[in-house]
């Protein structure tokens, strides 16, 4: 009788710890450092008026697999993030055409803004260089 009490009561705390997103952060998969990499490479070359067209381009990409890999853990927040990314990605490439300033600062605002909301809730950072997955 209190096996089944303990094991029930370490059940219980490990669905309330699950629920609550309680459980340890988790090293990201390499694949997830790269893109993570190339999509603020990106932005930076973006930033610096370099290729921008390309470099936004390459966001759309980039954004499609993260998208990918987090559909096999269901997370409603990183799925807007990468579609806010993916907007303003494509805002951006058109406004590169146009040679339209404004567009391209547009769009820039709605990649932070995308990858700011995904990274309140999914990274922990552990230092300057290191971040894991929460």
């Amino acid at each position: 009788m209190k096996l089944t009490k303990i094991a029930l009561t370490v059940c219980l705390a490990a669905g309330l710890i699950g629920a609550f997103g309680l459980l340890a952060a988790e090293d990201p998969p390499p694949e997830h450092v790269k893109w993570m990499k190339d999509l603020g490479s990106s932005v930076g070359q973006i930033r610096k008026g370099v290729d921008v067209e390309a470099n936004a381009n390459k966001l759309v990409t980039i954004s499609a697999d993260v998208k990918t890999w987090w559909a096999k853990r269901p997370s409603d927040v990183a799925a807007k993030a990468c579609d806010q990314v993916v907007e303003g990605a494509k805002q951006i490439a058109i406004a590169a055409k146009a040679e339209d300033k404004a567009g391209i600062g547009a769009g820039q605002k709605m990649i932070g803004a995308g990858c700011k909301s995904c990274h309140d809730v999914h990274r922990e950072k552990i230092s300057d260089t290191e971040s894991k997955i929460k």
